[in-house]
């Protein structure tokens, strides 16, 4: 079996209980380093990191490129379980202590044999945290059938599944990634209907549980509740007192043992806004037929800015941005409207998958600082947006860039929205014989986009980017 750096089986956010039931995948944990020697990647452990030193980002590259070279290699031999061995779970010493035997690469490659070492401990103790929540989900199996029982036994097992994920990682960058993934492992083995577990869980507590931060209990008690809610349909009354059980702020907001004038109100993080809803109200506002003038001719030199620059970005594959770049090409030369079938196309060439379809829950990016709703109108409303990428009576400069902001704020892939929105822009530039000399001041930026004149700046930058690639002509 070979398995591309790209294939989904790779990243464990993807996985199903089925992926990583042990019960279903043999392993022998004394065996696990000489696998991992016998399958390290061929040139040996790449070199360490000191942070004394200038940094080298071609020296830190190789080191991910490793990190992702030996998942391949776990998961061709064990399976696609083997992919979480970087969800960071820690395992236990030899007196006891939790500790997490591999972080980012750049801080875990060392020595050669070290780091060896590492691997094959982050895999074990990945494996043994599955086999402990396998243990935990047996013992909140069969979930009761009487509503109200029901929902005593959705809050609980919820307190218990997250108190496991945060106390294993210690709460650490994977841990709310990690949490929502089992609560849905979870749920398929309760064999609760529908399929959008996704949706299920974020809406429960998405933007609840937060990289390095652990949760307070009344955060823990709240998601509870919230899932049992949402599955049983029973809202416990206000005066219902929260069992004090979470060590971290007892007694809860929701207990009923101290009198309200000493009660401490919960604390919450702040929720960033919804970076969608304020791109649509700026998309609205912005004077896009004002904002540029008219292009009237081709513009292009010999160069390919976009997918040179695209191409050369050592996260990326190069052969698959050339690849989706090769179609945009063609759909550009035979015409017709940009639709979110044809962007679809260019995301599985581009992420060597074979369907890429519209998100069904909310996305996160910008390491939690940006968060993009989902509504059922969705899908609808960006493919009505995509169509008027093509509207003349919109200046070209005004219209790329709007249907770039429309991608990237739309956020309508689970993975590879900047490189879709490229994509767009590209295919809206070439139908018109427009190929950019350079774009990285585009590119290579981030728009939050949240006024209008904003917006409008995006569309002057297109059109002076296009204006120096009729002055690379004439040179």
């Amino acid at each position: 079996m070979t398995i591309e750096p790209t294939d989904q089986r790779l990243r464990y956010t993807t996985l199903t209980w089925a992926d990583v039931d042990p019960d279903r995948h043999p392993f022998d944990p004394d065996a696990v380093l000489d696998v991992v020697r016998a399958v390290a990647p061929a040139g040996g452990v790449p070199a360490p990191y000191h942070p004394r030193r200038r940094f080298d980002r071609a020296a830190d590259n190789e080191r991910l490129n490793w990190q992702r070279a030996m998942t391949v290699a776990l998961v061709e031999h064990y399976g696609s379980w083997a992919a979480g061995w970087t969800a960071e779970m820690a395992g236990r010493t030899a007196d006891g202590a939790l500790i997490v035997r591999w972080g980012y690469a750049r801080e875990s490659v060392t020595t050669p044999e070290e780091t060896l070492h590492a691997v094959a401990g982050a895999l074990r103790d990945w494996r043994a945290f599955l086999e402990d929540l396998a243990s935990v989900f047996a013992q909140h199996l069969p979930v009761p059938v009487e509503p109200r029982a029901a929902s005593a036994a959705w809050e609980a097992t919820t307190v218990s599944l997250v108190a496991m994920v945060a106390a294993r990682s210690g709460a650490e960058e994977h841990w709310d990634h990690v949490c929502p993934l089992v609560l849905k492992w979870f749920l398929t083995l309760a064999a609760v209907p529908g399929e959008d577990h996704d949706t299920l869980v974020d809406t429960a507590i998405g933007g609840r549980y937060w990289s390095y931060v652990s949760p307070l209990g009344a955060l823990v008690a709240d998601a509870a509740e919230s899932l049992a809610a949402r599955l049983t349909g029973i809202t416990p009354p206000p005066d219902d007192a929260w069992p004090d059980t979470w060590p971290l702020d007892w007694p809860s907001r929701r207990t009923t043992e101290l009198p309200n004038a000493t009660r401490v109100p919960a604390i919450r993080p702040p929720a960033p806004p919804d970076a969608l809803a304020n791109w649509r109200r700026v998309r609205q506002q912005a004077r896009w037929d004002l904002a540029t003038e008219h292009v009237t001719e081709p513009a292009r030199t010999g160069r390919d800015g976009i997918t040179s620059l695209l191409a050369n970005q050592p996260r990326y594959r190069a052969d698959r941005i050339r690849a989706a770049f090769d179609l945009v090409r063609t759909d550009a030369a035979n015409g017709g409207p940009l639709t979110f079938e044809r962007l679809a196309a260019y995301q599985r060439k581009v992420l060597a998958v074979a369907s890429a379809p519209f998100r069904t829950r909310s996305a996160w990016a910008g390491f939690g600082e940006e968060w993009y709703g989902h509504h059922d109108e969705l899908p609808e409303a960006f493919e009505a947006c995509l169509a008027e990428a093509t509207d003349p009576a919109v200046p070209l400069p005004s219209r790329a860039a709007r249907v770039y902001l429309d991608v990237v704020h739309f956020h309508p892939f689970y993975d590879g929205n900047a490189r879709s929105a490229a994509l767009a822009l590209y295919f809206v530039l070439a139908r018109e014989g427009v190929v950019l000399d350079g774009a990285a001041p585009l590119l290579m930026t981030r728009w939050p986009a949240a006024d209008p004149q904003g917006a409008e700046g995006v569309a002057r930058l297109v059109a002076v980017l296009i204006g120096q690639t009729r002055r690379a002509i004439r040179r």
